[in-house]
């Protein structure tokens, strides 16, 4: 805003109100989807339902230990650092070089509770 009032006022006016506005709309936008169907879609990482055990909520006093030395070059994640939650679910396929997905959610039992249910 400030770079900007020597220009017009009105325009600075403006833009500090506009500019936060869309960067808050962006970031909903933009943020991933979790979808349970046949296949557990998370961002870029679709598998199928059949090929997942069981998923496990991550305790909140192991969830940065998982998030970092412990997490395996094998795995796939959508970690989000502003969400503190997190569920582990192992890739039981063979041939599927994947040992596990870790996933960030603010709604971590609701998520394990429905890919649970899905293997049944």
């Amino acid at each position: 805003m400030l770079s900007l009032v020597p220009v017009s006022q009105t325009l600075a006016l403006i833009s500090a109100i506009l500019v936060p506005v869309g960067l808050i709309g962006l970031s909903i936008a933009a943020a991933p989807v979790i979808r349970v169907t046949e296949s557990l879609s998370v961002a870029r990482i679709n598998v199928p339902l059949e090929a997942l055990g069981k998923a496990l909520v991550v305790p909140e006093d192991e969830v940065r230990s998982e998030r970092g030395p412990k997490l395996s070059p094998a795995s796939k994640f959508m970690i989000r650092g502003d969400i503190k939650h997190l569920v582990k679910v192992p890739v039981t396929d063979e041939a599927d070089p994947t040992t596990y997905l870790l996933i960030s959610t603010r709604r971590p039992e609701e998520l394990a509770s429905a890919l649970n249910a899905n293997r049944a």
